[in-house]
């Protein structure tokens, strides 16, 4: 089986993180990579090596110009509907390295499963539309312009009107991490008719291996809260929310309780949480050193408003954290309330508050959560059971795929 992953990074986030695992898991298999500096030799990248580097240097204007990059990029994934792979296997896909008619061009010719780490695909462009539905209909007058991936100006009537045109109808498969997401594609405009396949994300293997034999004795010191977030400025990711937490926590705590911060522009972060004592990081790439920061962790602060089925929650559970989250999207298939991790009644910092309060002033709550939530990690969320899955949904893929005429 000749498989090829499609992505616009190498190492980032929880796409890159999946793309890592099934790479592993079926060693045939091969990485196309859309955007960075450099690339591992054993990555095809869309953009050739040289341009890439000489693009982030002060020669980026020129490159640029001589060989636009966007464009560069979606002639070589169009390429690929030719190649010799078996299967193409999309992850982060926003219309930026390949067009949207490129990727009904490949489809057409190529086996194609897309895993949607978020709901690019079936929207006008947004990631996480919220309370909004204009994505079941016509989008446009967007509430969410100039918030990642959308720019300044308004084109989500027009991108949703392509995707109706040119992808609706396709045979795409769907990896949906989360029942959350599956439903919001089923029901969608633009997914609808699209085979939806839901497999959980899992625990990266190199976080497990990293993980010390047995977790610190957490109990006998003053309890540390711990963020990690991909850029705190970002608020998509929820710092507001966060911040309002700890800031409500901390007028109601005796001294200055410790607050870990892993992620870009953690030291701004730490600047406006004066009443705690922090400890910002900067980004932690290394799955080591995220394991090690977990351990250290007496609780897991998870804020974001929006997300699918984050890898980060998984990780905090498997080094038995105690995850204290908001309510969002695939987080409460996660987290079982009061079981595996403590869910706020609502997606807001008063609330969030709430839960944190109680975890901090419980040690023996938080060590009985931590221990429930490693053994549901073992039991539901390993990377054996994650590429098992991904095994059995590539065969059906590829035994009901019939080349368009």
């Amino acid at each position: 089986m000749k498989i090829l992953h499609v992505n616009n990074q190498v190492r980032l986030g929880g796409a890159e993180t999946v793309v890592r695992q099934l790479l592993r898991g079926f060693p045939g298999a091969r990485l196309a990579v859309a955007d960075g500096k450099t690339f591992p030799p054993d990555a095809h990248p869309l953009y050739p090596r040289v341009l890439a580097r000489l693009y982030h240097t002060r020669l980026g204007a020129l490159v640029e110009r001589a060989a636009p990059r966007d464009r560069w990029t979606d002639r070589a994934f169009r390429r690929l509907a030719h190649g010799p792979h078996d299967l193409i296997h999309l992850h982060n896909f926003h219309g930026r390295y390949a067009t949207i008619a490129s990727l009904a061009y490949l489809t057409l010719r190529k086996p194609v499963v897309w895993t949607f780490h978020a709901l690019w695909g079936v929207t006008g462009g947004c990631d996480h539309p919220r309370a909004c539905r204009r994505y079941l209909s016509a989008c446009g007058q967007c509430p969410q312009l100039g918030r990642w991936p959308l720019g300044a100006f308004d084109h989500t009537e027009a991108q949703l009107a392509a995707k109706l045109a040119l992808l609706a109808d396709l045979p795409l498969h769907i990896v949906a991490p989360s029942r959350w997401l599956a439903g919001v594609v089923e029901e969608s405009a633009v997914g609808r008719r699209w085979t939806v396949h839901r497999i959980p994300n899992a625990v990266d293997r190199e976080f497990t291996d990293a993980l010390s034999p047995e977790p610190p004795a957490r109990g006998e010191r003053a309890a540390s809260v711990l963020l990690v977030n991909r850029n705190f400025r970002d608020e998509q990711k929820g710092f507001p929310i966060a911040k309002a937490a700890l800031d409500e926590v901390a007028r109601s705590l005796n001294g200055r309780p410790r607050l870990i911060l892993a992620g870009e522009n953690s030291d701004w972060a730490a600047s406006q949480l004066a009443q705690w004592e922090c400890e910002p990081l900067g980004y932690v790439s290394k799955p080591a050193a995220l394991a090690a920061l977990q351990r250290r962790a007496d609780i897991f602060l998870f804020a974001s408003p929006a997300e699918n089925f984050p890898c980060v929650v998984l990780e905090a559970m498997a080094a038995a954290g105690c995850v204290v989250a908001t309510p969002t999207g695939g987080v409460i298939e996660q987290v079982e309330d009061g079981v595996s991790g403590l869910l706020a009644r609502e997606i807001s910092g008063p609330a969030l508050a709430e839960v944190l309060a109680r975890a901090l002033s419980d040690p023996a709550l938080r060590a009985r959560l931590g221990e429930s939530a490693r053994a549901r990690v073992e039991r539901e969320f390993t990377e054996n059971i994650f590429i098992e899955r991904h095994r059995r949904m590539y065969e059906e893929v590829l035994r009901s795929w019939r080349p368009s005429a």
